[in-house]
């Protein structure tokens, strides 16, 4: 708190100086004039700050052009300044660069605010930093040390204070903000320890050997144990909605492992299906999963299991499920969430969905693994 105090001093005194420099020059002018009239540094003083009257015409003119137009102009633009020219996103950087021995999380996103709960639990120090602002605007009003900026300029490492930290979490999926930002942290702090949310095998490797980090893959780890359920419950025909690194996953293991099992999955956003190419496209249908027709063209009623792994808005995953529970009331339902308030809705009638969450497994995962201390 006392910090944050002073760091909205520092910038009320930077961003008005030239107003400060004219209220100072003012008073010191007033005082050498009070000194040659009296001959007293005490009393020139008194004069200066109203607690003894000076019954000269200037005087009488410096104590009513000091108290209206000094005092109550320009401390009134400056209090408007203030406001107006006020940067939350400056405040919460300035914070973030006078951490030691703190941990960085860079991407706030599912698996990012998983961590920033964990440590803020625990009573970590962490710094977040991220090139969006939708996602930390919050974080920003309320002065946290939070950096909204992109990881592949060093100055944003710098002003996270990157030489002392401790640890860094690399949670964004993007793959040049993972080179990038393994490259630059490691010229300015070899000893920290890396952990680095990799989807590609084969990159994982890469970034584990050249850069001393740990790797850890979300869409893996929620792939397997679906794959796992479908294995163990002996399920024979899936619908899985929603095309990303999970679905992709579990749909290359099902190619290789189990071809006899019958599956789709349902993709409405053609941009995500021109990013993530299936080798065989007849398992994909494009369309809103909600729409009925959509549904059909799977053969809903004969579905056995239905996995929901779409990043979509929570009021369109409860309208997925609805209808499809509607189409097909005993029917296997899983759906990844987040919102763990959202699940227990999931979880009761009329859903009767099973909830996972792929962040929340990854992080009881790097407990696990005790990746997190440090």
């Amino acid at each position: 708190m006392i910090s944050r105090v002073l760091t909205k001093i520092k910038f009320l005194v930077k961003q008005n100086l030239f107003a400060f420099l004219i209220i100072g020059l003012w008073f010191l002018c007033n005082y050498v004039y009070f000194y040659l009239l009296t001959s007293s540094y005490f009393e020139s003083v008194y004069i200066l700050f109203y607690f003894k009257e000076n019954d000269s015409l200037w005087g009488t003119f410096y104590a009513n052009f000091t108290e209206f137009i000094i005092f109550g102009l320009i401390f009134s633009l400056i209090t408007i300044d203030l406001f107006r020219k006020y940067n939350p996103e400056e405040t919460c950087r300035d914070i973030a660069h006078k951490l030691e021995d703190h941990a960085i999380i860079i991407g706030y996103n599912h698996l990012g605010q998983r961590l920033a709960n964990f440590f803020d639990k625990i009573g970590v120090k962490f710094v977040i930093i991220e090139s969006e602002k939708k996602y930390i605007e919050e974080l920003i009003n309320d002065e946290k040390p939070v950096i909204h900026d992109d990881v592949r300029k060093m100055d944003t490492l710098n002003d996270a204070n990157i030489q002392k930290a401790r640890a860094v979490y690399i949670t964004s999926d993007n793959l040049e903000v993972l080179l990038v930002g393994c490259a630059h942290i490691r010229m300015v702090n070899r000893s920290c320890k890396l952990v680095c949310r990799v989807f590609h095998d084969d990159i994982a490797d890469l970034i584990s050997t050249t850069y001393k980090a740990t790797t850890i893959s979300t869409s893996k780890y929620a792939s397997n144990r679906l794959i796992n359920k479908i294995e163990s419950e002996n399920f024979q025909n899936l619908l899985i909605i929603g095309l990303n690194h999970i679905s992709y996953r579990i749909s290359k293991k099902l190619e290789k492992y189990f071809p006899n099992i019958r599956f789709h999955i349902i993709e409405e956003d053609e941009e995500i299906i021109e990013d993530i190419l299936l080798e065989n496209q007849e398992h994909l249908i494009i369309g809103d999963p909600k729409d009925r027709s959509i549904l059909e063209k799977v053969d809903i009623q004969k579905i056995d299991c239905v996995i929901n792994v779409t990043t979509q808005a929570v009021q369109s995953t409860l309208l997925i499920t609805k209808r499809i529970r509607e189409l097909n009331p005993k029917c296997k339902i899983i759906t990844r969430l987040f919102l763990d308030s959202i699940a227990e809705i999931l979880e009761n009638p009329p859903f009767n969905s099973q909830v996972m969450s792929s962040s929340k497994d990854t992080l009881d995962y790097m407990k696990k693994k005790r990746l997190l201390n440090f």
